[in-house]
C-alpha cells in the first residue's frame, strides 16, 4: 500500500520538470493524478508516462492558471468529473522577464505575477469547495529562487515566489479549523526549461554570477527533481498531519527526520517567513 493509496491529487504544472516528477511519485504511491498545464501535447505525453507507472484513472486538463475564468471552469470540471479531491499541488510557474526591474517589460512582469502568484491564489480559492469535507486535506504550494534571499534581475519571479510563502502562511491559519494542512516547498536549483531563458539572456541581463552558476548547475545536473517530489509526497500523506504553514527546502532541510518534523509541528516560528531577533533555532538534527 502506497502512502497516497486511493487519494486524488491535482497537480498544476504537472506536464514537465518538477511537476511531472511529483505526478510520477504520486502515481507510484497509489494516488490518482489530475494533471493541469497549458500545453496539450506536453500533457498527453506526461499522461502516457504516468500510466506506465500505475493503471489508475489519471486525468488531464488544459488550463492557464493565471486566467481567473479558466481556473473557475477547471474547478467545476473537476468537481463533475472527479468528484472530491484530497490534495492540490500548485507547481505551475515561469521565470518572467530577466534584467533590471527598471528596464524590463512590465507586461511580461505582470504575466509572471499572474501565473506564479495569482495562479496559486486562484487554484486555492476555487478548489477549496472541491476538497472532501471533514477529511484531512492537503495543499502544497511551490516557492523558489528569491523567496529566502534576494534574486536580482529576476524580480518578477522572486517577488511572486515570496508572495506565495506569505500566502501559504496566511491560508494555513485561515483553514486550520477546516482540517487543512497548507505548506510551501523550495525545490532548490532543479535544471528545467526555465534555465534556457538565462542562457539566452546572457550574463549582462541575468548577472554574471548567476549566469555562471547556471552553467555549472546544468553541467553537474543540479538538484534532482525527485527530492521535491519526495517532500511533496510526504506533505500530501497522512504522515505530515499537523504540519502546516511551513516553508520547507527539499534539498537542504532534513524533513524526513522525526525530530525535525516535531519542530515543524511545535514551533510556530520555525521554517516560516519572519524577522526574529535574538532567537536561536535548533540547527543540529
Amino acid at each position: 500500500m502506497g502512502t497516497l493509496q486511493s487519494k486524488t491529487i491535482v497537480v498544476t504544472g504537472g506536464s514537465l520538470g518538477i511537476g511531472l516528477a511529483i505526478a510520477k511519485k504520486i502515481s507510484s504511491e497509489g494516488g490518482r493524478v489530475v494533471l493541469a498545464a497549458r500545453n496539450k501535447n506536453d500533457l498527453n505525453n506526461a499522461l502516457l508516462e504516468i500510466k506506465t507507472i500505475s493503471p489508475s484513472e489519471h486525468l488531464l486538463y488544459q488550463v492557464d492558471v493565471g486566467n481567473f475564468s479558466e481556473v473557475k471552469k477547471f474547478s467545476s470540471w473537476c468537481k463533475d468529473k472527479v468528484g472530491r479531491i484530497d490534495g492540490l499541488v500548485n507547481c505551475a510557474g515561469i521565470y518572467g522577464p530577466i534584467g533590471k526591474s527598471t528596464m524590463v517589460d512590465l507586461n511580461a512582469f505582470t504575466e509572471a505575477i499572474k501565473i506564479n502568484f495569482l495562479g496559486t491564489v486562484y487554484m486555492c480559492h476555487f478548489f477549496y469547495t472541491v476538497f472532501t469535507q471533514g477529511a484531512k486535506n492537503k495543499i502544497v504550494n511551490f516557492s523558489g529562487g528569491g523567496a529566502a534571499t534576494p534574486f536580482p534581475n529576476y524580480s518578477a519571479y522572486a517577488t511572486s515566489k515570496i508572495a506565495i510563502v506569505r500566502f501559504t502562511e496566511n491560508l494555513a491559519l485561515e483553514l486550520m479549523d477546516d482540517n487543512f494542512d497548507v505548506n510551501c516547498v523550495a525545490p532548490g536549483f532543479v535544471v528545467t526549461r526555465l534555465h534556457k531563458q538565462t542562457m539566452a539572456a546572457g550574463p549582462e541581463l541575468s548577472g554574471k554570477g548567476f549566469f555562471e552558476g547556471t552553467i555549472k548547475q546544468i553541467e553537474t545536473g543540479g538538484v534532482a527533481p525527485e527530492k521535491a517530489a519526495d517532500l511533496t509526497n510526504f506533505l500530501l500523506s497522512d504522515k505530515s498531519d499537523g504540519i502546516t504553514g511551513k516553508f520547507i527546502s527539499a534539498p537542504w532541510d532534513p524533513w524526513y527526520n522525526e525530530e525535525f518534523q516535531d519542530l515543524l509541528r511545535k514551533d510556530k516560528d520555525f521554517a516560516t517567513l519572519r524577522r526574529i531577533d535574538n532567537k536561536t533555532f535548533y540547527k543540529k538534527i
